[in-house]
């Protein structure tokens, strides 16, 4: 579960009377309030949808190539996973490219793994100027947001910056140095 929802988590579990132990049952919050609303949902008790807009869909998946950090730094061994469309037309809006991701065309000899998942960069780049009120869908609370795009981009193991920290510090100078607004998080590869 994502960081955000720690303190909802936490408030959860403190709901459970001490005297219960850890495996107790966790009661009801009271209803009306945003801890309710997200305890539903975390029971499955709601489904909410958040819809994409029509510029925001992936469109279709083109197969590249990466160098996974889990293998030696020699080694010359690249996976395919994919990448979408969308984003493959936006590296130079974060200052990146190809070549920085460490993003090759795949070759026929790349390993298909199953349940391979790349390093990934999620790039948000800020358009708007004034923050709008939103509501949250999960706990109806209302937050401030402005208009922005964001972008996934996998990355992948390159000769100068062979490790994932390496790497991830190197895709960091980059976005900050792209004019505008921009930032950056990362998500570390899984096998």
């Amino acid at each position: 579960m994502a960081k955000r929802f720690n303190n909802l988590d936490a408030a959860l579990k403190y709901l459970r009377p001490a005297s219960s132990g850890q495996d107790g049952v966790v009661p009801d919050a009271p209803a009306g309030t945003p801890l309710k609303k997200y305890q539903d949902w975390k029971a499955g008790k709601v489904d909410i949808d958040y819809p994409r807009s029509a510029s925001s869909n992936p469109g279709r998946f083109e197969k590249i190539g990466i160098k996974p950090f889990a293998l030696p730094a020699a080694s010359t061994v690249e996976y395919v996973t994919t990448i979408s469309a969308r984003a493959q037309g936006q590296y130079a809006l974060f200052g990146l490219g190809a070549s920085a991701l460490g993003i090759e065309v795949p070759d026929s000899d790349d390993i298909v793994a199953v349940g391979y998942k790349p390093a990934k960069a999620s790039c948000r780049n800020i358009t708007g100027t004034t923050a709008t009120s939103v509501t949250s869908k999960l706990t109806g609370i209302p937050y401030k947001t402005k208009a922005d795009t964001a972008y996934i981009f996998p990355f992948g193991r390159i000769t100068a910056n062979a490790t994932y920290s390496e790497q991830k510090a190197a895709i960091l100078a980059l976005v900050i140095a792209a004019a505008g607004t921009k930032s950056v998080s990362f998500v570390p590869e899984k096998f």
